[in-house]
């Protein structure tokens, strides 16, 4: 019974409790943050990022996330003050035995404003697989016996907004806004019934500094949360050398301090790396965490010309 309760409330801490992605690198993965952030460039007309990161490593069962994100630009011929943008996001997320799979297509609308802003508007659409991996239970344990191994939530909708220049960006977008329909794991009469997942928001304001020598200097205040805590605040500062080098400073909350390098390998293919020191308890025990991410067209973008008229410079955010 005392195994029972506590697998019980493990797995309602798991579900209420789950948060969503975070990247050290989240001006590289912009989409990863912000659907509306998907085609921000002329210059860009396909992107595709993959990348991963390790949290705590050696600490055993360490969270750790991948992702995928692939999106293409679809640019009217004779119409300079808007476009359209396609793609598709997959994402998992493993915090020991426990695996959280998504599933999205994209969708993002472009236009230009006064003053050579640029408002965007997007969507995410798809579904959450949950699931925990069996063997790491005791399977006599009937807990476990009578809990199925996956969970599909759907469907998740996840709106965005973007309003961006060459000199600002200012970012918004809400997970987890759907009340989802549970279907395959706990029943009404199962463990962890009922199942909700949190409304999360992401919010991020950057400001771009243009400096001597091919330099500009991009900083960056980005927030998450649930709307009943307070946020949890992340600051980075990013140097962009001549669309070739960047390197970069994060720190998030009073929990972690980062390190950023990032580089464009040839025309087309840029590299983020990122290293994050845990600053709290965890230092003495699991204080590394890594992360890395590979573009095609991504943050640096590439060398093609921009239509003119209306055009703007690549932001690089």
């Amino acid at each position: 019974m005392k195994k029972y309760f506590c697998f019980h409330i493990f797995l309602l801490v798991f579900l209420f409790g789950q948060q969503t992605q975070q990247y050290t690198q989240f001006l590289f993965n912009k989409a990863g943050y912000n659907p509306a952030a998907s085609g921000y460039s002329f210059r860009s007309p396909y992107e595709i990022i993959f990348g991963g990161r390790n949290q705590w490593i050696g600490f055993g069962n360490e969270p750790s996330e991948i992702f995928l994100n692939a999106n293409y630009t679809l640019i009217p011929p004779r119409a300079y003050k808007s476009w359209h943008n396609f793609g598709v996001y997959v994402q998992q997320d493993i915090n020991g035995a426990f695996i959280n799979n998504g599933f999205y297509l994209g969708y993002a609308y472009h236009k230009f404003l006064l003053n050579k802003t640029v408002m965007a508007v997007g969507v995410f659409g798809g579904a959450k697989q949950f699931f925990f991996k069996r063997r790491d239970f005791d399977k006599s344990d009937p807990a476990v016996s009578a809990s199925n191994d996956m969970l599909w939530a759907y469907p998740e909708i996840i709106p965005g907004i973007r309003i961006y220049n060459k000199k600002f960006f200012w970012d918004l977008s809400l997970w987890q806004t759907t009340v989802f329909r549970m279907k395959g794991l706990f029943g009404s009469k199962k463990i962890g019934a009922p199942s909700k997942t949190p409304l999360h928001y992401i919010t991020t304001l950057g400001l771009r500094f243009n400096l001597p020598y091919y330099n500009h200097l991009v900083c960056a205040l980005n927030l998450r949360g649930t709307f009943r805590p307070l946020p949890n605040p992340e600051i980075s500062i990013m140097n962009y050398f001549y669309q070739r080098f960047a390197y970069g400073i994060n720190i998030r909350n009073r929990d972690f301090i980062c390190g950023i390098i990032q580089f464009r390998i040839v025309n087309h293919l840029v590299v983020g790396l990122a290293y994050d020191l845990a600053i709290n308890k965890m230092i003495k025990r699991a204080p590394h965490t890594a992360e890395i991410m590979i573009g095609l067209s991504p943050i640096f973008g590439n060398d093609i010309k921009e239509k003119p008229v209306y055009i703007l410079d690549d932001c690089y955010y």
